[in-house]
């Protein structure tokens, strides 16, 4: 709902012609009206978050107020859980429960003294009637006055007589407005419809016990028997005296908004400007309902059983019948404000929840990228603590590795930020990731070592030759040692690939750096053996990427001339007849697969994730060589 400022801004807004969007450079004040019932549904926050988005791109204000007129519906509980609902998801209203403000109270239920003025108001004019027909007696008048809800023709008491019944109190009573003439005529207008005319009415129409459901009888109730209001008339007169200028709802309100706008002419007062959003259905074209195969669509439901982040619900329902004006769809609260517009699709909106995933996991990535650049926890703590809970849940072992809390909470923090791109939920993400908490509490999850095989042949990347060399480079090689680039390798290694600024890495990425570079290291010895006496310090041991062509080239190439037989590099000397550039160059990456492939399968059962490097530093060097079949030495890791 929408306030006018005090220049009466609502007036030139409510007058509109259907279709056209407001003019989102003035404030804009639209309500969000919620029925104290039971658990907040996922099409009642897409239509609150509309509401919210249009008040704050115009600086407007967001108004919530609870409609608990029809007291044999509320639910204990309710209204608590609503509060929290629509907190969670950052939908903070500037007037209603708990903030107050200038136009409360913000419960119906409190607001009665208020209704019962207005109606006497309206019994006053002579635009409403007391109507003593009973619900029980209801259509055993004539036809006449059958479709009226009000078999007695009520409408021919004097006023006197009619408040004298009413005061007498021995026969209940209820408020009918009557219907002005052509009514039926009308049209009425809507921001996202254009035109909306009443619906037709039957001739059949009998008034209905639940006085709020009677809308399309001539003579609608306004306060029933036992002197409260229906949720239509406290609606207008709300509307009204909280200054609404705006009102966003589902297209099953749009049969109310002729009674609505008769409301408001009965009252002489300026209506609020209507938009009309469709309802969301399922992949049957059928109406969502409270649950969508084996996932519940209420929001507690979706934040404490599934994981959903608050930005990633409310950014899946912003999509959902809205015109997106941008490329992007993965935006965040402040983006949305930012974009928002009032051009909706009309019709209903077909709801897939492929859709609520792969956002999910777009902002999880934001937090994750968040945390990183900050270098604090705080934007992931929450995504943490439900990993250390699912942990515990799958692999209650773990606690015999992490025996104090913190301990698992970096691990999980580490493994999260590193791989931030494929988090869903907790449980899933766990299963996803089982391999990093499996530490061999059962002996059958260690690999078999291998039988020994030379890997002194460069042609050999075999399963058995690549885990020689992985055992060779883990017992022997010192990974702390300096880096080493080769030189005279081309200009594209210096301009191109420069170092990793170590600031901004986390510190798995660092050791996988080492990781990587040591996997590199050992396979060009392998390659290069056969045809060049190679000592190890002329082999690169680097962080930098490398064009294997220009660095095998650089020694397989006279550098004087086609009569000068020696190499560029000192200490590579080239026998009788190497391999052609291309040749080793193939052999290169054939072994740069084969042992990535082997480690994957070893270290993480093939499972995918972040890459080999990351894996392994994160695992450690002592679970890695366990895992391998390799005899950890003393003294050893990254």
């Amino acid at each position: 709902m929408l306030e006018k400022d005090q220049e009466g801004r609502r007036d030139r807004l409510s007058r509109l012609p259907g279709g056209e969007t407001p003019d989102t450079s003035q404030p804009l004040r639209p309500p969000e009206r919620r029925r104290d019932e039971s658990y907040l549904h996922i099409g009642g926050l897409r239509t609150a978050l509309f509401s919210y988005l249009l008040a704050k791109r115009t600086g407007g204000q967001f108004l919530l107020r609870i409609e608990d007129t029809d007291q044999k519906r509320l639910v204990p509980g309710a209204e608590d859980r609503l509060l929290d609902d629509l907190q969670w998801a950052g939908l903070l209203w500037d007037e209603g429960p708990q903030v107050g403000g200038s136009h409360g109270p913000y419960r119906q239920s409190e607001r009665n003294d208020i209704y019962q003025q207005y109606a006497s108001d309206l019994l006053n004019a002579g635009a409403a009637y007391r109507c003593f027909c009973t619900p029980q007696t209801a259509g055993q008048g004539t036809a006449a006055y059958v479709t009226s809800g009000c078999y007695q023709n009520c409408t021919s008491l004097s006023a006197d007589e009619a408040s004298e019944r009413a005061e007498d109190g021995k026969v209940p009573f209820t408020v009918r407005l009557k219907r002005p003439e052509g009514a039926q005529k009308r049209i009425y207008p809507d921001l996202v419809y254009g035109k909306i005319t009443p619906l037709k009415r039957s001739p059949t129409a009998l008034a209905s016990a639940d006085a709020d459901s009677g809308i399309d009888a001539a003579d609608t109730i306004l306060i029933k028997s036992d002197g409260t209001p229906t949720y239509h008339f406290a609606n207008v007169v709300d509307d009204h005296l909280m200054k609404i200028t705006h009102v966003i709802r589902g297209t099953e309100w749009m049969a109310s908004t002729p009674l609505h706008y008769d409301l408001y002419h009965a009252f002489g007062w300026t209506p609020p400007a209507f938009a009309h959003v469709g309802l969301l259905v399922d992949e049957n074209k059928a109406k969502l309902s409270k649950r969508n195969a084996d996932l519940a669509l209420d929001v507690q439901s979706m934040r404490s059983e599934h994981g959903v982040l608050p930005e990633t619900l409310v950014n899946f329902l912003a999509l959902l019948g809205w015109s997106n004006p941008t490329d992007n769809d993965v935006m965040d609260m402040q983006q949305l404000v930012h974009n928002f517009d009032m051009k909706f699709t009309k019709g209903n909106t077909m709801v897939r929840m492929e859709k609520l995933w792969y956002l999910q996991k777009h902002h999880v990535a934001r937090r994750c990228a968040q945390a990183r650049r900050t270098q604090t926890s705080e934007p992931v703590n929450g995504l943490v603590d439900e990993i250390v809970v699912e942990v515990k849940k799958q692999h209650p072992k773990i606690v015999d590795r992490f025996r104090e809390d913190e301990q698992l909470r970096q691990y999980c923090q580490d493994i999260l930020l590193a791989d931030s791109k494929a988090f869903v939920n907790a449980g899933r993400y766990v299963e996803r990731n089982r391999y990093f908490f499996n530490f061999g509490f059962d002996a059958a999850d260690v690999k078999p070592a291998l039988p020994k095989e030379d890997v002194n042949a460069s042609h050999d990347s075999s399963a058995s030759a690549v885990h020689g060399l992985v055992k060779k480079m883990l017992e022997e090689f010192e990974f702390r040692q300096a880096y080493r680039a080769p030189d005279n390798v081309g200009p594209s290694l210096e301009e191109h690939a420069p170092s990793i600024d170590e600031s901004g890495t986390m510190w798995f990425e660092r050791d996988s750096a080492r990781i990587h570079a040591a996997i590199n290291h050992h396979i060009w010895s392998v390659v290069l053996r056969d045809s060049y006496q190679l000592m190890p310090e002329e082999l690169p041991f680097t962080d930098q990427p490398m064009d294997d062509a220009t660095f095998v080239n650089s020694f397989s190439t006279p550098s004087g001339g086609a009569g000068d037989s020696e190499p560029l590099h000192t200490g590579l000397a080239k026998t009788d007849s190497g391999p052609p550039v291309d040749a080793t160059v193939k052999m290169k990456k054939d072994w740069s697969k084969a042992a990535m492939r082997s480690l994957r399968e070893r270290l993480s059962d093939g499972l995918p994730g972040p890459s080999i490097g990351v894996v392994m530093a994160i695992l450690g060097y002592e679970e890695c060589c366990r895992r391998l079949g390799v005899e950890a030495r003393e003294g050893g890791g990254w």
